[in-house]
């Protein structure tokens, strides 16, 4: 079986793994990972990892995301989207495009979330929802975001639409709780759909339950959009690399602090980064083929 990846559109219900689950059946896989978790309630894009490739992901989940969402104002629940409780609600006063223009402004840029309690984040060793779960109380982390965009798609009372591209981690029920708040009111998100991870497009997914072997895509193809692959062909690099060992900086441009290094029958070997001792130190082990 082919190792790379798979562009999926993840389907409302399925939680992510789900979404591994069966494509790891599928494609009789023994390993298959993800790249940025989507909620059960949430559609879109998924960056689905096959095989060797799985060992990469680690490298390719810094990168910005787009969502599309709809936020329901006056209404409060305690995930943040449709799927939880009611617990607070309050009238929805009469807002103008412009006001919800002037809110998305004030937003982009970078902001502190407070991480929500349905969170898969660990706090002392448990995860966030486990508390929920157990109705215990802990403190909630927080951490800092990037809105790089924020986009009024339209507004009909009391839904708002909007076009969110965000940094990783960036809670998107959180935005529209904020939003919700600067506009003097509650609300929830009603749907969300990611539609771009990096330059990859929803349009060019499919629904896990379409895809084939055909579908994966190599690892160099989407490798090449997170870091540079560059080549080895002297014997005595080529060995280092298969070993993990140390690469002098002779061997390659210091501008690149992290990169792929393959061979010349492109045998993807190693993720480098440069080392402030002098020299580019191996950080992840690959040495599978591009096949």
């Amino acid at each position: 079986m082919k190792n790379g990846f798979l562009l999926i559109d993840k389907e409302s219900g399925y939680t992510s793994r789900d979404v591994c689950n069966i494509i790891g059946k599928k494609l009789h896989a023994n390993k298959v990972g993800h790249c940025g978790t989507l909620d059960p309630f949430a559609t879109g894009l998924l960056l689905v990892a096959v095989g060797s490739a799985t060992k990469t992901l680690i490298f390719l989940d810094d990168n910005y995301k787009t969502y599309e969402g709809e936020l329901k104002l006056g209404q409060k629940t305690n995930t943040g989207d449709l799927t939880g409780e009611t617990i607070e609600t309050l009238p929805v006063p009469e807002i103008k495009r412009a006001s919800i223009q002037n809110v998305f402004a004030s937003l982009v840029g970078e902001n502190e979330q407070t991480v929500p309690i349905t969170s898969a984040v660990h706090v002392n060793g448990k995860k966030l929802y486990e508390y929920a779960h157990a109705g215990l109380d802990v403190e909630l982390p927080s951490r800092t975001v990037e809105i790089k965009s924020l986009e009024l798609i339209g507004y009909e009372y009391p839904i708002i639409k909007f076009k969110a591209n965000v940094s990783k981690g960036t809670y998107i029920r959180v935005l529209g709780e904020t939003i919700a708040e600067k506009l003097g009111t509650v609300g929830h998100l009603v749907s969300l759909r990611r539609t771009e991870i990096t330059d990859a497009n929803l349009s060019q997914a499919k629904k896990v339950n379409d895809i084939t072997e055909e579908d994966i895509i190599e690892l160099g193809d989407v490798l090449i959009k997170y870091m540079p692959i560059l080549k080895l062909t002297h014997p005595d690099q080529i060995k280092k690399a298969k070993h993990g060992g140390k690469l002098s900086l002779r061997s390659f441009p210091k501008q690149y602090p992290l990169f792929c290094v393959c061979d010349d029958k492109n045998l993807y070997l190693a993720i480098y980064k440069y080392s402030d001792l002098g020299y580019y130190k191996c950080i992840r082990g690959l040495d599978f083929e591009n096949r």
